[in-house]
């Protein structure tokens, strides 16, 4: 049920709760990035004069050009959950929309990961790979578990606590449809780790690339889009398929609880999502 989390989470915020914590986190974006991206690469210091101007102007970046794209996408959500019933394309659109953002931002990081690269050493690469395998290891705990029955009690608990979070809390029959829903779905795990596998060595191979291949501007940057498109297009068509078909169940699902919502859901629904909206219109203007 990844693409419920998708809809629902908006910016890395979804365990944020005030519009004071919005706007400290967003205005702390560059500081936050710079300590994810380390935990990966363990940068030096002569590498971080170069990476934390370049944080520091895709911030800005997207500070100007993106917030207020994010604030017309919360309004239309806000919109769409105010309404007794939504479709399921509605929903779709919504998260093609969600990776079309994803996807700005990709691009936008492609200097920068052109730039750093070439600068990291053979012991980074190393441990790099070995991130990206903890990385792996830590979606199998939370995502393949040892039998179907485990896998969907652990979907289950996270999909009532992403829908939780929008509507306030799920009644005993909502919780009930949600397992129904999750029994009957497409998800398989196996086909989700050989595609994270799949996705480990491209990122591997793209950096390793950038750092020892002799390649020109124009390469670098195909380089470098190409392996954002793979992101978003799996060359597996396997996995492909199967990541269309979970997604289209994945907005039916959303499509179906929020039919089944209240007046005071739908009115936590809105709140949530203004709490953001507010939040957001105000970091758009630049105002910490």
């Amino acid at each position: 049920m990844r693409k419920f989390q998708l809809m629902v989470v908006f910016l890395l915020a979804i365990n944020i709760v005030s519009c004071s914590l919005i706007k400290t986190a967003y205005n702390n974006a560059p500081e936050g990035m710079h300590w994810w991206l380390d935990g990966y690469f363990d940068f030096t210091e002569s590498q971080n004069i170069k990476l934390r101007p370049a944080l520091n102007a895709l911030h800005d970046w997207h500070r100007q050009t993106q917030l207020p794209l994010y604030v017309e996408m919360l309004q239309k959500i806000q919109s769409d959950l105010s309404k007794d019933a939504i479709e399921p394309g509605t929903v779709c659109e919504t998260m093609n929309n969600m990776q079309d953002v994803i996807q700005n931002i990709q691009l936008e990081t492609s200097a920068m990961v052109i730039e750093i690269a070439p600068l990291l050493s053979d012991k980074q690469l190393s441990y790099f790979q070995k991130m990206l395998q903890k990385r792996t290891l830590k979606w199998k705990s939370e995502w393949l578990q040892d039998t179907q029955e485990e896998q969907i009690e652990a979907r289950l608990k996270k999909t009532i606590d992403y829908a939780e979070k929008v509507y306030g809390n799920l009644n005993k029959l909502q919780k009930t449809m949600l397992k129904q829903k999750l029994l009957t779905s497409n998800y398989q795990a196996e086909i989700s780790y050989a595609e994270l596998l799949r996705r480990n060595e491209d990122a591997l191979q793209i950096v390793t690339s950038l750092k020892r291949e002799n390649l020109d501007k124009t390469e670098q940057q195909a380089l470098v889009e190409q392996g954002f498109e793979r992101l978003r297009n799996s060359p597996n068509s396997v996995y492909q398929n199967y990541a269309n078909l979970l997604k289209q169940g994945s907005c039916e699902i959303i499509a179906d609880l929020h039919a089944t919502t209240d007046a005071k859901q739908k009115q936590h629904a809105k709140a949530w999502l203004e709490n953001f909206i507010t939040a957001l219109k105000s970091l758009s203007l630049n105002k910490p």
